[in-house]
């Protein structure tokens, strides 16, 4: 199975096959920055699938924890 690579500009995240002539064009590019993600799959599809859960496993993780400071901060805050 191929690796894929991802590259956003902001609002748009393009898919790459990681040793592919596209792949080397877009990271050549100033407007595109690479996402630290590689992941292996069947199609560009399934990568994609694989980067959004990738994503929404990090957007729980910062959740869970700025939850955990805000509530350790209003206890802080108690005992002062």
């Amino acid at each position: 199975m191929p690796k894929y690579l991802f590259f956003t500009n902001g609002c748009d995240i393009r898919t790459a096959v990681r040793d592919s002539v596209y792949a080397g064009k877009i990271s050549s590019t100033p407007e595109f920055k690479k996402i630290d993600f590689e992941t292996e799959a069947s199609d560009e599809g399934a990568a994609q699938t694989n980067l959004k859960a990738y994503l929404e496993e990090n957007t729980d993780a910062l959740k869970e924890f700025t939850g955990n400071t805000g509530f350790s901060a209003v206890i802080e805050s108690i005992f002062r």
